[in-house]
């Protein structure tokens, strides 16, 4: 057995915040060499508590001869989960790159394969250990974390580059916000990045009068973003804002806003779509502004990637969001100036549609939508509105298709 110096054996790099409950401990850039009938082992020290509810092996290793290998998870109770004997035949890597670098070998029990029907590198899909590793859940999180290779065979030889462990604990989470007389507590829990078990707990002047499941779509999918105490309306009473996010490369924010009315919080949800919002104090008023932006211009005219939305102004009042952006001029007008700026863009120029449909909108919104259809002859004649293969109208289609759109929107009578 190979035996390390202690600062090589315990190691630990925490990726994600120190109030998760799932994060990724690594072992950072190794060189520890595999030879026949030797085991060579790496130790992660692991110092948060709590039951395991879900464990992944991130391995990064060069071999001759990874069929030669068997490798093993040991947990700090001495558990031990098989995750590859002899798979691999005559292939030569786990993962690719150099340390911590390139892609990972995960094994993982969810949706896993069999490493002996991934080629290799074995980078393509989860590869299901030989073991389940889900026998370690309910088991103490804290403490010494050893994953072991043994070569086994003659000639083997190779180097442990890097390998992680994600691991997540069943604790419950939260996150309190407070303003004046009223204090709010969203508790859950999370595993493998699945959210469940929400609980909105708000308190006005030292009492509990929302003790529930706040507002919000179902599913594990949402996590939780962000929670505020705020006066959204400038009535001196503050709201409760519970935000929440889908996941996934892009699309949706969603919250919900507590108010209190006669004794009790009733709530009001909305769902900002793709472009979320931010809360700004755009004029001299109490009332914070919710600034986003139109989602129904994404995907109207163009796909995602080239799509952009103008802005959009909402004020809150009396559990109603309305639509203020007019009363803010300045904002819009450095809106459309942002415009402007991606329409020079080549990105923008190999697709010019999204970009314009959004610079049109806000100079109507300026009251000025003359400069905008200026700026659509123009790329019109130079064929920008004319790109192959989307599956979009172009051209003059897609001019009477903006036309049609603005009006619907009533951006323009």
């Amino acid at each position: 057995m190979k035996r390390l110096g202690a600062a090589a054996v315990l190691a630990l790099v925490l990726a994600l915040p120190a109030a998760a409950a799932t994060k990724q401990y690594s072992s950072g850039r190794l060189a520890l060499a595999i030879a026949s009938g030797r085991t060579t082992e790496h130790t992660l020290n692991v110092h948060d508590a709590g039951p395991v509810s879900h464990v992944a092996v991130w391995v990064r290793l060069s071999a001759t001869r990874v069929g030669d290998l068997t490798l093993s998870l040991r947990a700090p109770d001495g558990s031990a989960v098989l995750l590859a004997q002899h798979r691999g035949a005559e292939a030569k890597n786990l993962g690719t790159g150099s340390g911590c670098g390139g892609r990972f070998a995960v094994f993982d029990d969810a949706e896993g394969a069999s490493l002996a029907d991934v080629p290799a590198p074995f980078v393509d899909t989860p590869l299901k250990p030989e073991d389940r590793l889900a026998t370690l859940n309910g088991k103490e999180a804290q403490g010494a974390w050893t994953l072991r290779v043994a070569a086994d065979g003659t000639g083997t030889t190779g180097t442990l580059q890097c390998w992680q462990l994600d691991l997540s604990r069943n604790v419950v989470e939260s996150r309190s916000a407070a303003s004046g007389r009223v204090a709010a507590t969203l508790s859950y829990r999370e595993q493998d990045f699945g959210y469940r078990d929400f609980r909105l707990k708000i308190r006005r002047a030292g009492r509990t009068l929302f003790d529930a499941t706040p507002g919000r779509p179902i599913g594990q999918g949402w996590r939780p973003v962000e929670l505020r105490v705020r006066d959204l309306d400038g009535d001196r009473e503050p709201e409760v804002l519970a935000d929440f996010y889908s996941g996934g490369a892009h699309c949706c924010t969603y919250s919900a806003i507590y108010r209190y009315v006669g004794g009790r919080y009733v709530h009001s949800t909305v769902s900002w779509g793709n472009p979320g919002y931010r809360l700004s104090g755009l004029d001299r008023d109490p009332r914070p502004e919710f600034v986003t932006a139109d989602d129904r211009f994404n995907y109207a005219f163009t796909a995602y990637a080239f799509s952009r939305a103008p802005i959009r102004v909402l004020s809150y009042d009396r559990g109603r969001l309305r639509d203020v952006t007019r009363r803010f001029p300045g904002a819009i007008a450095r809106d459309a100036a942002a415009q402007l700026r991606v329409y020079r863009t080549p990105q923008a120029r190999a697709d010019a549609r999204g970009v314009l449909a959004a610079y049109v909108a806000d100079e109507a919104l300026l009251g000025h939508p003359e400069r905008g259809w200026a700026a659509i002859d123009r790329a019109l004649e130079r064929g920008e509105l004319s790109p192959r293969g989307t599956g979009y109208p172009v051209g003059k289609a897609y001019v009477a298709r903006l036309r049609a759109f603005l009006r619907k929107a009533r951006y323009v009578r």
